[in-house]
């Protein structure tokens, strides 16, 4: 993760006093950027759903649960990082243990903060270079360009068949892939991805979803100019009428029987 991407950051602790502190550390970062702040868990939470930060800097002890249940409950798929911070040290190696880049004792050093902020950009490029080198690998076995993503899931890289996707569907700064129950993270974006796959059978049926046409069942219209999309998988998706035009492109419904519906 570098420049001029931004690494985004959502504060969480109860003291506003010490998320004002935090947040002034954060401003003297060119490549920081808080998207907000929370003083309990539930907030928390909340916020990174609705937010999607690549990192929280996240008090141990909250109101309502500890920092680590947040970190649990919002999971690891979504290559969220987190740093620690704390008023006592008796947490340091619980922190490190549970996939925290660092642990920051309150208040927090600016020196201690920029070496944090470090290793998160570290993490990040570990991450980039591995996707890179594992896209390099495989160009070298097949001799060409290969079809196929790089879906991240619990910390490992996957080369995914590009045929066996069902769909893309967009996740605050990153992506979800989705192929049969198995969900993939990808640094990505919908526009970028429909601008690459659109010669591989994917059509953007919503703002957010990137369908792979051999994944479809059935389609049917449900009117308003949008349609019912139900994969081999058993989902369900239904369609915008903005993209109305994009998918008669690739399903001709007007020259079929009742397809004037749609």
């Amino acid at each position: 993760m570098q420049n001029p991407y931004s690494i985004k950051l959502l504060i969480v602790d109860k003291e506003p006093s010490v998320r004002f502190e935090l947040t002034e550390l954060c401003r003297g970062v060119a490549d920081l950027q808080v998207l907000g702040e929370a003083e309990s868990g539930r907030a928390a939470i909340d916020a990174a759903e609705r937010l999607a930060p690549d990192l929280l800097l996240i008090d141990v002890a909250l109101p309502d649960m500890s920092g680590f249940d947040v970190l649990r409950n919002l999971g690891n798929d979504a290559g969220r990082l987190g740093i620690m911070t704390s008023h006592q040290p008796d947490f340091a190696e619980q922190a490190i243990a549970e996939g925290a880049v660092d642990y920051l004792i309150k208040p927090v050093n600016p020196d201690r903060f920029s070496h944090a902020i470090a290793r998160v950009r570290q993490r990040y490029s570990l991450e980039e270079l591995g996707e890179f080198q594992l896209k390099q690998q495989m160009l070298r076995l097949f001799g060409r360009q290969p079809k196929f993503l790089v879906g991240e899931r619990q910390h490992r890289l996957y080369p995914l068949d590009i045929e066996k996707i069902d769909y893309i569907e967009a996740d605050g700064n990153y992506v979800t892939i989705r192929t049969g129950d198995t969900e993939y993270i990808s640094r990505n974006s919908i526009k970028r991805l429909a601008s690459e796959l659109a010669d591989f059978g994917f059509v953007r049926i919503d703002r957010s979803i990137l369908l792979n046409i051999r994944a479809v069942h059935f389609a049917e219209p449900i009117g308003h100019g949008a349609l019912a999309f139900t994969l081999c998988s058993g989902t369900c998706l239904h369609s915008s009428k903005t993209y109305r035009e994009t998918i008669l492109r690739i399903l001709p419904w007007h020259h079929c029987r009742g397809g004037s519906d749609f």
